[in-house]
C-alpha cells in the first residue's frame, strides 16, 4: 500500500543503523523504549473526501454505503446536487429565492431531512445542500448588497430548517447578468456571518468569477474543489492547500486506469491537500466507482474500501411543483 511506502523505508534505515550501532555496543532496550507506529484515526483523516449526488436521479444515501475497514465512511461530506438560485418581484423589485425541484423537494421538505440528511450524519457524514443559478438571469456575481442578504438569509434559514451542515456554491447556468464588483465574496461574507459555527461554505471551482472573490472572502471557505481532472493551482484567493481539493473526478465517466486516481491521491497527501472531490455519484448498476475508491483509498490513507450497497433506489415521492422558499418565509419566524 502507498501510504505505507514511507514506513517501510523508515524502519529498514532504522534497521540498517541498529545493527551498525549493535556491532558497536550492542545497546539495549527495553518495551516502554521501543517505537510506536501509530495510525491515524478516522476524525483525522486527511484528505477529506466530498462526493456530490445529482438528486434528480440517485438516492444520496448510495453515498453513506461506502465504509472504511474500521467500519466509518469512506464520504466526509455529501453535497445534494442541487437547489436553484432562482428570483421573484415583489412591488417591482427582484429578490433572490431558493427554488428545490420536484426531486429535490421531498428529500428535504415533508420530513425528508430526517431520512435523507440524518440518514447520512449518522455515519459521521456532512450533508451540504449545492446551490446552481436556474437560467433566471440572477447568479452570484450579479447580487446587489440587498440581495447577497437576503440570499444570505435564506440560505442560512435553509440550513436550521432542515438540519444541514452547510451550503455550497457552484455558479452555472445563470443566464444573461450584470455583474455586480464583488458581489460574490460579499455573499460569502454575509453567509458565514449568518451561519452558527462550525457549518460549512464550499465552492466548485468552475466559472465562479474569480475576480468577485476577494482573500478575506476566500478564507471564509472551507472547501474548494477544482475543476474536473488534477489541478494543484488554487485560482480562489485567500485559499490554502489545507481547504484545496486538487483532485476532482466525474464519476459518470471513471477512467478505467484507477490507478492513475490512486498516485495522485498519495501525492496530494503527501503534499498536505486537503480534500478530494467526487462528482455524479452513480448507482453501482450503472457505473461501480468501488474500485475507484479503493485506488484512492489506497493512495491517501492505506486504505481498502466496501460498500453495504450502493444501488438504493429513488424512494422518495416527487412533487411537481417543486417548493420555493422566498425571503418572507426566512423572516418569517
Amino acid at each position: 500500500m502507498k501510504q505505507n511506502f514511507k514506513l517501510f523505508a523508515t524502519l529498514a534505515a532504522s534497521a540498517a543503523m541498529m545493527i551498525s550501532c549493535q556491532q558497536a555496543e550492542e545497546p539495549t532496550m527495553d518495551k516502554a523504549q521501543e517505537p510506536v507506529v501509530k495510525t491515524r484515526a478516522y476524525g483525522d483523516k486527511t484528505p477529506k473526501v466530498t462526493i456530490y449526488v445529482e438528486t434528480n436521479d440517485v438516492n444520496p444515501l448510495n453515498a453513506g454505503d461506502y465504509l472504511l475497514s474500521d467500519g466509518s465512511a469512506y464520504a466526509d461530506i455529501v453535497e445534494f446536487f442541487a437547489a436553484n438560485l432562482n428570483k421573484e418581484t415583489v412591488n417591482g423589485v427582484v429578490r433572490p429565492t431558493l427554488y428545490l425541484n420536484d426531486k429535490m423537494t421531498n428529500l428535504l421538505e415533508n420530513g425528508g431531512a430526517a431520512t435523507y440528511v440524518a440518514g447520512l450524519q449518522a455515519k459521521g457524514i456532512k450533508v451540504v445542500l449545492t446551490i446552481l443559478p436556474n437560467w433566471q438571469n440572477i447568479d452570484f456575481t450579479s447580487l446587489n448588497d440587498t440581495q447577497a442578504d437576503q440570499l444570505a438569509t435564506i440560505l442560512a434559514y435553509a440550513v436550521n430548517k432542515y438540519g444541514l451542515d452547510g451550503i455550497g456554491f457552484d455558479n452555472e447556468y445563470g443566464g444573461t447578468v450584470t455583474t455586480v464588483s464583488g458581489s460574490f465574496g460579499n455573499l460569502i461574507t454575509k453567509l458565514r456571518a449568518k451561519l452558527p459555527a462550525g457549518k460549512l461554505i464550499t465552492l466548485f471551482q468552475y466559472n465562479i468569477g474569480y475576480n468577485q472573490i476577494n482573500a478575506t472572502a476566500g478564507a471564509k471557505l472551507d472547501y474548494v474543489y477544482s475543476n474536473f481532472g488534477y489541478n494543484t493551482y488554487i485560482s480562489t484567493p485567500g485559499v490554502t492547500k489545507e481547504r484545496y481539493a486538487p483532485l476532482s473526478i466525474n464519476l459518470g465517466s471513471i477512467d478505467s486506469n484507477v490507478s492513475y486516481y490512486g498516485d495522485r491521491a498519495y501525492d496530494l497527501t503527501e503534499a498536505g491537500y486537503g480534500s478530494i472531490m467526487h462528482f455524479n455519484l452513480r448507482t453501482r448498476n450503472d457505473s461501480d466507482p468501488l474500485p475507484l475508491f479503493n485506488a484512492i483509498a489506497d493512495g491517501a490513507w492505506g486504505e481498502t474500501v466496501t460498500c453495504e450497497n450502493g444501488n438504493r433506489p429513488q424512494d422518495w415521492t416527487f412533487v411537481s411543483s417543486g417548493y420555493t422558499i422566498t425571503y418572507d418565509e426566512a423572516t418569517a419566524e
